[in-house]
C-alpha cells in the first residue's frame, strides 16, 4: 500500500505546482483582458486558441495525452475567456457576456 501512497503524494505535489501555475495564467488573462477592453478588442480569437490547442497536442507523448491536452485547454480558455467578458462588461457597463 505504500507504493500507491507515495504515488499519490506525488500527485498532490504535481498538482499544488498546477494550481499555482493556473493561478499566475488567469491573473495574466486578466490583464489581458484590461488591455483588450481598454482598446475594444474582442474577447474571443478563435484562430489563436486553435492553433494553440494544435501545438499543445503536437507537444504530447501519447494520442490519449494529446486528447487529455486539449479537453484542459479547452476548458482554460474558456474559464479565460469568461474572466476577460466580465472585464469588458464592467469596462463597459453593460453587465452581462458575449
Amino acid at each position: 500500500m505504500s507504493d500507491i501512497t507515495e504515488l499519490r503524494k506525488e500527485i498532490d505535489e504535481i498538482d499544488l505546482q498546477l494550481q499555482n501555475l493556473i493561478e499566475k495564467r488567469m491573473d495574466v488573462s486578466k490583464k489581458i483582458g484590461d488591455f483588450k477592453a481598454s482598446r475594444g478588442m474582442p474577447v474571443f480569437d478563435a484562430q489563436r486558441e486553435e492553433e494553440k490547442i494544435a501545438e499543445l497536442k503536437g507537444r504530447a507523448s501519447a494520442p490519449e495525452t494529446a486528447e487529455a491536452v486539449e479537453r484542459i485547454y479547452r476548458a482554460i480558455f474558456e474559464t479565460s475567456r469568461n474572466i476577460q467578458h466580465r472585464i469588458a462588461a464592467s469596462q463597459t457597463g453593460t453587465g452581462g457576456c458575449q
